[in-house]
């Protein structure tokens, strides 16, 4: 963009290193210059966002809007610092709408819709908006949750359990928790073609756990084939089969290859989650996985995710306490786990902990949109159109 100062820019790469109190000054230095520019005052809106100051962000926001009522960036600023700050729903309401418009296929303006309707007991509204967040990109699981949360407070747990299981499915974090057990993390390196692939054992199961992590599970299915052709009782073989078995819904089949897999070894973790997660996928063998997800969470004590699964597996046993506890260690674990928030909030509206639920889901909320990286992709686009409006 022509009009952009290199104060702006400045500011811009300040908070991009996370920078806060310099990129909060290079701002206040570029609106000396220009107090017009849209750009800066959402810029400034989100640092103040990221110190907890909602009152700044939201007149920041609120300045950016009236000098641009297309600047989405500050538009979601402006929603956060509402919903932060707590009491504000109705503004909130607004705000998600115009975001909403501004950007019709922003799903997290509608899910975050959504949350401003519970929050004031428009319960209806809510789930029309999650609904409608969900039509946008049915792959959202938060969205998800949040019917799981409403279906419990409507018509009880048994409703419900099958809303928090299908949100479980769409939560990435589960896939990302099987492939750490077996030590495999996205190093930008993209999996090899499997007609590449050395012909011996541990290069075929690299290349298989590869491919599977970039969800090519022919590929993967392919090279464990061979593996298992050479050593039917190769047990990490067998664990990954089960995965790929399981993400083809094919759970009795995964569950066979799970129990063989523990039966030649049962220090095989990657095997150990394929059980839990075949009987989870069974409601009347909730019990079968709790104890299955238990051995995992002793397994690995210091990991979120098994605790998680522990405490699902005991909300679908009405073991509700249990369960609290559960997700209570798993966000001890990680603060930052929104499948966790969403299950502990379950878990306390079975107690009747309706206010301390509500906060749950807040937090959820809030570590679910900063995980996205929503504002910056908000800005850079917002900026790159007034680049592109400037250049016309």
């Amino acid at each position: 963009m022509s009009g952009r100062s290199r104060l702006s820019k400045l500011a811009d790469d300040l908070s991009r290193e996370g920078r806060v109190a310099s990129a909060v000054d290079a701002c206040y230095q570029a609106l000396l210059l220009d107090e017009s520019d849209p750009v800066v005052h959402a810029l400034l809106a989100d640092l103040f966002l990221e110190g907890d100051f909602y009152d700044e962000a939201i007149r920041s926001a609120s300045r950016a809007i009236e000098l641009d009522p297309d600047c989405a960036p500050a538009y979601l600023a402006l929603g956060l610092a509402y919903d932060r700050r707590g009491g504000m729903w109705d503004q909130s309401i607004l705000v998600w709408h115009e975001l909403a418009e501004v950007v019709p296929d922003l799903v997290t303006a509608h899910v975050q819709l959504g949350e401003a309707f519970a929050a004031g007991a428009f319960e209806g509204e809510a789930i029309e908006s999650w609904r409608r967040a969900l039509e946008l990109d049915p792959s959202e699981p938060r969205a998800m949750y949040n019917l799981a949360i409403a279906a419990l407070k409507r018509e009880g747990v048994a409703t419900a359990l099958p809303g928090f299981r299908k949100a479980g499915e769409l939560d990435p974090s589960q896939d990302d928790f099987f492939f750490a057990l077996a030590g495999v993390y996205d190093d930008g390196s993209p999996a090899p073609h499997p007609d590449e692939v050395e012909a011996d054992r541990d290069a075929r199961l690299a290349a298989a756990f590869a491919l599977a992590f970039e969800e090519d599970y022919f590929g993967a299915a392919d090279l464990i084939r061979l593996i298992l052709n050479d050593d039917p009782a190769d047990p990490e073989a067998l664990a990954l089969a089960g995965y790929l078995y399981l993400k083809q819904e094919a759970v009795n089949e995964a569950m066979s290859v799970a129990l063989r897999c523990l039966a030649l070894s049962t220090k095989t973790p990657t095997g150990v989650y394929v059980l839990g997660a075949a009987f989870h996928k069974r409601p009347g063998l909730n019990r079968n996985a709790t104890r299955v997800f238990e051995a995992l969470a002793r397994a690995v004590p210091n990991e979120p995710m098994p605790h998680v699964l522990l405490a699902e597996s005991l909300l679908g046993l009405q073991r509700y306490s249990d369960a609290k506890q559960a997700y209570l260690r798993a966000v001890e674990l990680d603060p930052a786990c929104v499948r966790a928030r969403f299950g502990l909030a379950a878990a306390l509206l079975t107690e009747g902990e309706h206010a301390t639920a509500a906060w749950e889901v807040r937090r959820a909320a809030y570590h679910d949109t900063r995980r996205q990286g929503l504002f910056r992709r908000l800005f850079d686009s917002y900026v790159e159109g007034r680049a592109d409006d400037a250049d016309a």
